[in-house]
């Protein structure tokens, strides 16, 4: 669902520093859909770390620094609290450039460098803080991704803080010799295979020639500007390319060349009067029943919802004013005119009844059906477009922090950029087959005086895919407001805009969109769950989402957990996770409404004074220093800061947390609060059941899952660990080679005190690390259920079976089984475990029909999570028969299930056998002819469609936009990584597509990256290396044993 736009590919070293300290970045990536050329590390000058020096030695302890790899410039500079400065004299933005002046050797500046800073932003927060940002200039032209320095201005004149990616001095490459349509027509020809496109030049917006749309979705914008880099400056043009209306790139292209430099999405992919649903239609709150709301002027709107000049005041016969405008989108494919159908009403009177003619027709595609509803539809959208602007607008989300308005009053340039609402969007050309325009929103946010834009989609039941109820989007009050919250996040984080391009960044813009979206409804009292999404998936137990966030049990650490891996909207339930008990500790703690007051305004503060495209720790950084400047005159100000690290401690982003950046997928948690008091100390020690000895080597999580994720320690030689613990109570999770994974629950930690545990672990005797063994399976990859973890899947066929002999004879007691896979509706629903003492005579252990079950609209993570089932009577094995009796999709001839953990209560003397060596590396080398951007590996690239057609290796079509190459078999268990680089110094994009024995897609790692890497998934033979971007690319690929 939802939006985004670009990264600077930056890594964002650890997010903080004990006592004070620079710190290095540790490494870069760019984040999903992103490429950058600037993969280059540039490392800090002796004369820029001598000034870091000096100025954390006069800004005081705790003060920490982050550099910035691509220029070898700070990247943050944060407070401990307080600020870096005293208070000092003269305008906000005089003293912003006055400090970076005085610090211009820490930046490795010129003093003309410093005079020829641009101010792009001057924007005020309520407690009379400033943020001020400068783009540096070249030649009179503003760099663009790159180039942006924010410095933070408390009220009294005082420094707080500083974020930015600046290029060191330096001087301009050349000219602008290729024009802003020729510019274009290069990323047309690139990205969607338009050779043909001739650019039309038609007027001007917001500082961009805006071009004839053409066979696109809408007109492309262009501007020029400069592309920093370490070495120095590039003239290029930064371009706005909209192919379809939920497909559209933000693109810098070399001026001199017309190589792409830089490349992101812009997409995320969710009296006058009217009668409106304030949460949704049939919710048991009070924000299920229609109310007439009025649509006229707040001190937000002062002109009200329905003035479409913004000026007069004076209420207008449609859906259109200045904050918003909403109409009819039935095609998902066109440019969102506004020609399109809408309410009208003279008197200005939007009072609809909704019958849910979508609904009672069975989601019936002719229309009249979802058009008889066209005017509540819009209606509804309308006032909550206009509503969530109020909300954003007194949260600090106002013109100078470029919001969304036709006429800005004179308070900032922009204007002319009202939010477009896509009423019922591609409820026309987008369902059955491909169902394009079902089950889904997104928002498209371009810069500030540019619209952006919003569908709302019909949502339909597909049978193994989602399967939900018949129902308008336009209705649910949690998805629209999650999907604006894209566009302010994408607008207000850091100077950059839609600076959310890694991962981390990413999944926190999901994150907010929950996170306000629940905050309203709660707010209002409307709304008495934490579930985002319950009306458009008739789901009231967890709405669109794993868990309602009640009940959501992930930390920090499990970044990666969920079935699909790392994924932004799983893992932004991570950091809405986060926010929602930072929130519901503020309210325990003064109530309501001020609870919320403190929650939304310091999490919204912390948007312009952060970095571009943060990690969650930088973010977490950034809101400790908007509760410093918010509250720190306040009586209450040491509970905030103690509540505020609590939570975050206690979903693993606490005081020595670390991360190498946006990018990070294995950041190091930490559950410690900064006051040490707080803290109790946890110490374990982990022993094998069976013998008393200590289990050297395991993995220890304070939570729920053991794949993918990060552990907190990991036991020494002896078993044991120890870690500093914020008070609370914890899931233990510990999982370990012989023994598979246990979850010990309600561990209380108490401050002040150590809690000292025995964690007794069972051997598995079905582990091959026990040396149990796979006799027959009807699949190949059967080790995977004997691996000792869930993060390797084994795929079989319906009534499939995998034959085990156990590493000892003994009295089964129970079993645990993990559905964990790689595809929904493929995990195992039902099974039959048989057993033999000889491998020939075989009895029913176990049978169990729906041992594993989902609640519609699709199986999530906890649905398919290790589950432990116990025998009735206990019955002696040496072997064990596992069924895969039936899938959870009634349609799937596969059935996927990660694990099969056997235990005994009586077996006295197993213990692991040693860990094998690991594998050498294998690695491949080839060169591809050409990229295919039109297409991907999974259904539209020339090798990938050969390969797949035939199943011959090396494919015909070998080198032609792909390249294939055949892994040993051992490497197909799940553990192992796999990376690929491309060695020409032109710009890229490398692909991996995951191919099974027999020619079937087991998965992809196909970011937009230039290069890729990621975890070989189970069951994998070979691997599609494919060429997105480029022409004659050479490339390196290489796979690794994680293990």
């Amino acid at each position: 669902m939802a939006l985004a736009l670009v990264i600077l590919a930056f890594a964002s070293g650890e997010s903080r520093a004990l006592n004070g300290g620079v710190q290095e970045e540790a490494g870069s990536g760019a984040g999903e859909r992103t490429f950058d050329a600037r993969t280059s590390r540039v490392e800090p000058t002796k004369e820029q770390r001598e000034a870091a020096s000096r100025l954390l030695r006069k800004a005081g302890a705790g003060t920490r620094m982050a550099w910035d790899r691509r220029f070898g410039t700070p990247h943050t500079i944060y407070p401990a609290r307080g600020t870096l400065t005293g208070p000092r004299e003269g305008t906000p933005a005089e003293i912003a450039r006055s400090w970076i002046r005085e610090n211009r050797a820490l930046f490795g500046l010129a003093a003309g460098d410093v005079d020829d800073l641009n101010v792009t932003q001057s924007h005020g927060l309520s407690t009379g803080t400033r943020i001020i940002s400068f783009a540096q200039t070249f030649d009179g032209v503003e760099a663009v991704h790159g180039g942006s320095m924010t410095v933070v201005v408390r009220k009294d004149g005082s420094v707080e803080s500083y974020a930015g990616q600046s290029a060191r001095h330096g001087e301009l490459s050349g000219g602008w010799e290729l024009s802003g349509a020729q510019a274009l027509e290069r990323v047309a020809g690139r990205l969607a295979g338009a050779t043909a496109f001739a650019a039309e030049a038609v007027g001007e917006q917001a500082g961009y020639t805006q071009f004839a749309r053409g066979d696109f979705a809408a007109g492309s914008y262009v501007r020029k500007a400069v592309f920093v880099t370490g070495e120095g400056a590039l003239p290029a043009y930064q371009v706005l390319f909209i192919e379809k209306l939920d497909r559209a790139w933000d693109v810098m292209v070399d001026a001199r060349t017309g190589e792409i430099l830089f490349r992101d999405s812009l997409v995320d992919h969710s009296r006058a009067e009217g009668t409106v649903y304030e949460n949704f239609p049939g919710d048991a709150g009070s924000g299920g029943q229609p109310v007439i709301k009025s649509f006229e002027p707040t001190p937000q709107s002062p002109s009200g919802y329905v003035d479409p000049t913004g000026l007069a005041g004076l209420d207008g016969p449609t859906t259109l004013g200045n904050n918003a405008n909403s109409y009819a989108n039935w095609s998902n494919f066109l440019v969102p005119a506004d020609q399109a159908p809408r309410p009208v009403s003279p008197l200005s009177h939007f009072n609809y009844s909704f019958s849910d003619h979508w609904g009672r027709s069975g989601c019936q595609a002719v229309p009249p059906s979802y058009a008889q509803d066209l005017e509540p539809a819009a209606t509804n959208l309308f006032y909550h477009h206009n509503r969530i602007h109020d909300e954003f607008y007194r949260l600090g989300f106002t013109e100078t922090g470029d919001n969304f308005q036709v006429n800005n009053y004179g308070r900032d340039s922009g204007g002319g950029d009202p939010i477009l609402g896509l009423v019922q969007a591609g409820a026309a050309t987008g369902g059955a087959p491909l169902y394009t325009g079902r089950d889904n929103a997104y928002m498209l946010t371009l810069p500030d005086g540019i619209p952006p834009w919003s569908g709302m989609f019909l949502w339909e039941p597909i049978n193994d895919a989602f399967e939900g109820p018949c129902r308008d989007g336009d209705f649910d009050a949690s998805v629209i407001e999650h999907e604006y919250a894209h566009g302010l996040t994408n607008r207000y984080v850091s100077a950059e805009d839609n600076a959310l391009g890694t991962h981390q960044s990413g999944s926190m813009g999901e994150g907010w969109g929950d996170w306000y979206a629940l905050n309203y409804l709660h707010r209002e009292g409307l709304y008495g769950k934490s579930v985002v999404g319950e009306y458009v998936t008739g789901n009231p137990a967890r709405g669109i989402r794993n868990w309602s966030y009640g009940k959501n049990p992930t930390t920090y650490a499990d970044i990666g957990y969920d079935i699909v891996g790392p994924e932004v909207h799983a893992d932004g339930e991570i950091w809405t996770a986060i926010l929602w008990d930072y929130r519901q500790a503020l309210v325990a703690a003064f109530g309501q409404a001020r609870g919320a007051e403190i929650a939304q305004r310091t999490i919204t503060d912390a948007m312009p004074r952060s970095p571009a495209n943060p990690s969650f720790l930088d973010m977490r950084d950034a809101i400790a220093l908007a509760i410093d400047d918010r509250y720190h005159d306040s009586s209450s100000y040491e509970r905030i800061f103690d509540v505020f690290w609590t939570e975050f401690a206690r979903r693993g982003a606490g005081f020595h947390a670390r991360t190498a950046g946006g990018d990070d997928l294995d950041p190091t948690p930490a559950f410690d609060h900064p006051n040490g008091s707080r803290n109790g100390t946890l110490v374990g020690r982990v022993v094998n059941a069976a013998t008393g000895e200590p289990v050297a080597d395991a993995r220890v999580m304070l939570g729920r899952f053991e794949a993918r994720v990060s552990p907190l320690r990991t036991t020494g030689s002896g078993g044991g660990f120890s870690a500093p613990v914020v008070a609370g109570t914890y899931p233990v999770t510990i999982q370990a080679r012989g023994f598979g994974s246990r979850t010990f629950e309600n561990v209380r930690v108490r401050a002040g005190e150590t809690t000292s545990l025995r964690f007794p672990l069972s051997p598995n005797l079905a582990s091959g690390a026990n040396g149990a063994k796979v006799v027959s399976a009807t699949s190949p990859n059967a080790r995977a259920l004997i691996d000792d973890t869930e993060a390797s899947t084994w795929t079989s066929r319906r009534r499939g079976n995998a034959v085990i002999e156990l590493a000892r004879p003994a009295e089964i007691t129970s079993v645990r089984v993990s559905a964990y896979t790689t595809s929904r509706f493929e995990a195992l629903r039902d099974f039959t475990l048989q057993v033999s003492t000889d491998g020939s005579v075989w009895r029913n252990a176990l049978i169990e029909k729906e041992a594993f079950a989902y609640r519609k609209p699709r199986p999530v993570a906890p649905d398919v999570h290790y589950k432990t089932f116990r025998l009735e009577n206990p019955t002696r094995a040496k072997f064990v028969r596992f069924y895969t009796d039936a899938p959870m999709g009634e349609t799937k001839a596969r059935v996927q299930a990660a694990e099969l953990q056997v235990f005994s209560g009586t077996v006295k003397d197993v213990e692991p056998l040693p860990p094998p060596p690991p594998d050498p590396p294998y690695e491949d080398e080839g060169t591809i002819a050409f990229g295919t951007p039109v297409g991907d590996a999974t259904s539209g690239g020339v090798t990938a469609v050969d390969f797949q057609t035939n199943c011959t290796f090396p494919p015909a079509t070998q080198g032609s936009d792909g390249w294939v190459t055949r892994l040993p078999e051992s490497f197909g268990d799940g553990l192992r990584q796999v990376s690929v680089k491309g060695t020409s110094p032109a710009p890229h994009d490398l692909d991996l597509y995951f191919y099974s024995a027999d020619c079937e897609l087991t998965g992809s790692a196909a970011s937009a990256a230039a290069d890729e890497s990621g975890t070989i998934p189970s069951g994998t033979r070979y691997v599609l290396t494919h060429l997105w971007l480029g022409a004659g690319e050479s490339f390196e690929l290489r796979a690794t044993d994680a293990r």
